[in-house]
């Protein structure tokens, strides 16, 4: 079999791209990428330049998972066993992908969402089938579609992003447990990627850690939760995120991941941005802030703006691919969504008001065809 992937397209600078056009990358305002935009805790630069760099990193990442589970994970009462850390979230993706699929099995996607799930499930060998939110119903599925279409499918994995990336729609406990039941009814590995939980505003308690312990999803052995240090905690440089599920299930995934996978600075990093719980509180609550003044002024500037949980939103256009063109000639970038499926859609992230300003002041000169 052909298991060939497609390359998956991000957001964020492509260096090649900028050197093309004649771009320098530290003059370009980056709208594209949905992580905190305040920067890492002066802390982060203080470890990293402590790191010992002459001496291999640990390999079981003993003390970050351990902080993880002191400040990211307090409310449970998971094992250390039950975590595994990752050269980013999307390492574990690809493991997630190594271990639970086989050729020929097939990978369901609810999106539009994050493409390295279909990346990595190709890659794999697996078949991807994917249900596709649409635009007239705010991207939220109709959950009779969604389970029937699950049930119909009876794919070995399924994956899920709450809160969703590009739209920035979550799915509370209750419609999350119903997926999780019908995927446990089909025999199906439910991925639950919460990388953008801290970006959820209103805030919101609940996290997809809860079903590893429900009864009505078998004691979580079907479940992985994935999550990600690398937006919140301002740490993509770095590249760090983690995964959560059952001591057994980690096991398998352990397996699939080479040895000395995390570097001695992510792991560092990790600790010390964990630890400072003042700057994440402090950062998210300015960006809490700020996101309602940004959505409100696109808002005001007659933009189809569609509503999100998140501190991202999808902004309708009629040609995303020319409009993020247009813009980044005036050195912002915004994420154009044609690689979701959504080609007249651009993705745009809150920046400071300084910032967004600058971008609002271009954005009906480039929406025009």
């Amino acid at each position: 079999m052909n298991n060939k992937a497609e390359r998956a397209v991000h957001g964020a600078l492509d260096f090649g791209e900028l050197a093309r056009l004649n771009l320098n990358p530290d003059e370009i305002l980056d709208f594209s990428v949905n992580a905190n935009p305040y920067g890492p805790s002066s802390h982060v630069y203080a470890a990293i330049a402590n790191a010992i760099l002459d001496r291999y990193p640990d390999r079981e990442c003993l003390r970050l998972r351990q902080t993880i589970l002191q400040y990211e994970l307090s409310e449970t009462d998971l094992p250390l066993e039950s975590l595994v850390c990752g050269n980013g979230a999307s390492e574990l993706i690809w493991a997630i992908a190594r271990t639970f699929l086989k050729p020929g099995a097939k990978a369901a996607i609810i999106g539009p969402t994050f493409g390295e799930y279909r990346a990595a499930s190709q890659a794999a060998g697996a078949l991807v089938s994917e249900l596709q939110a649409q635009s007239d119903n705010g991207f939220r599925h109709p959950f009779d579609t969604l389970l029937s279409w699950l049930q119909s499918e009876r794919p070995q994995l399924v994956w899920l992003c709450n809160p969703n990336n590009p739209t920035g729609i979550w799915l509370n406990k209750s419609e999350a447990l119903l997926i999780a039941k019908a995927c446990y009814a089909i025999d199906a590995m439910l991925i639950v990627d919460e990388s953008y939980k801290h970006f959820i505003w209103p805030h919101e308690t609940f996290s997809a850690i809860e079903l590893l312990q429900s009864d009505q999803t078998d004691g979580g052995s079907s479940i992985v939760v994935l999550r990600s240090l690398t937006k919140d905690f301002a740490l993509a440089g770095v590249r760090l995120g983690y995964s959560i599920g059952s001591p057994e299930t980690i096991e398998r995934l352990t397996s699939q991941l080479p040895p000395w996978n995390v570097s001695e600075l992510a792991q560092v990093a990790g600790i010390a941005a964990l630890m400072d719980r003042e700057h994440l509180s402090r950062t998210l609550a300015m960006l809490a802030h700020e996101r309602l003044a940004f959505f409100a002024a696109l808002q005001q500037a007659q933009l189809h703006l569609v509503p999100s949980r998140t501190h991202f939103c999808l902004v309708g256009v009629a040609d995303a691919r020319l409009v993020r063109q247009k813009l980044l000639y005036q050195k912002m970038l915004v994420r154009d969504c044609a690689s979701f499926g959504l080609p007249q859609f651009i993705r745009i992230a809150t920046r400071p008001a300084h910032e967004w300003s600058r971008l609002l002041a271009l954005l009906p000169e480039a929406l025009l065809a």
